[in-house]
């Protein structure tokens, strides 16, 4: 049922029919996440400003040749900016929910120890949120404030990274993944990234 799927879908896709014969083909299972702390400068207090990220992704991908694979990944993370001031303390958290399809390019066969790769492809922001946090430091007491929900949207997006092949069936793997924080259908705004470091199961 699932090959069925995946003709189909090389189908509408333009792939190739022979892919799916001239290769046999296998899957990868991947769990990987990142943490990146920032230290930020010209505050008015003795405490330092920060920008903090942290993310978890799961992947499915599905190799129809040797070196070219079909990925679909989910992501959960948040970035968070604390800003202390003399007056008024300030946390802003942004949370989003990311699934995302690319197709991967690998310069290296499965039987190699290190397997470099690049990808490119699109990302979904499912849900995207902004939450404000104000303290007031003369009383002690935080400031009301309301979430920000903000539009999903389909980005552009790509990466590039290393494998490291401990066994046949796992391997340990490194990258960078860039999205934009503008829809594909705007005009690109900026440019978000994140490292990422984790594992590899192959079937």
């Amino acid at each position: 049922m699932f090959r069925s799927v995946l003709f189909f879908a090389f189908v509408a896709c333009g792939f190739p029919l022979s892919a799916l014969a001239d290769f046999n083909s296998y899957f990868e299972l991947g769990l990987s996440g990142n943490y990146r702390k920032t230290f930020l400068t010209d505050t008015t207090t003795d405490e330092r400003a920060y920008d903090q990220s942290s993310a978890y992704v799961a992947s499915f991908a599905y190799y129809f040749r040797e070196m070219t694979a079909l990925e679909f990944s989910y992501s959960q993370g948040s970035n968070r900016r604390y800003i202390p001031s003399s007056t008024i303390t300030s946390t802003t958290t942004h949370k989003y929910t990311l699934y995302g399809a690319d197709l991967i390019f690998t310069f290296g066969t499965r039987q190699d120890r290190w397997i470099p790769y690049i990808k490119a492809g699109v990302s979904y922001f499912d849900r995207k949120s902004i939450e404000y946090q104000y303290i007031d430091n003369s009383t002690g007491l935080p400031l009301p404030t309301e979430p920000v929900e903000l539009r999903a949207a389909v980005v552009p997006s790509g990466g590039f990274g290393m494998q490291f092949r401990i066994s046949n069936q796992l391997s340990f793997k490194f990258g960078i993944d860039v999205w934009t924080s503008g829809a594909i259908n705007k005009k690109v705004k900026d440019f978000d990234w994140a490292g990422r470091i984790g594992i590899s199961w192959f079937l």
